[in-house]
């Protein structure tokens, strides 16, 4: 299963991609995180559907002095929103 995540909040310049992806990692999902134009984090999330829960949890964070995540737009693979991507084999922070 395929997800896009778009993050809003205080989520850049706060160590917020580091952590989705150490979430990731611990969760086997597979995708890439990357910093927006627009102060936003976009995410794109492959793996099953029970991992893809538990990391959808995980990096919904409120850490004080930190990342905020204030509010997730959530689309599945089949909607318009949902990019092109390549097939990501590991999880990756890609740049600016």
């Amino acid at each position: 299963m395929k997800i896009l995540l778009i993050v809003h909040g205080t989520v850049q310049g706060v160590g917020y991609r580091w952590l989705v992806k150490r979430v990731a990692f611990r969760n086997n999902v597979n995708g890439s995180v990357r910093n927006m134009k627009d102060g936003s984090v976009r995410i794109i999330a492959i793996a099953d559907s029970s991992s893809l829960k538990i990391f959808e949890k995980e990096i919904c964070v409120d850490i004080r002095g930190g990342p905020s995540v204030m509010h997730v737009e959530r689309y599945e693979e089949h909607s318009e929103m949902f990019p092109e991507c390549p097939e990501y084999e590991k999880f990756i922070i890609e740049n600016d």
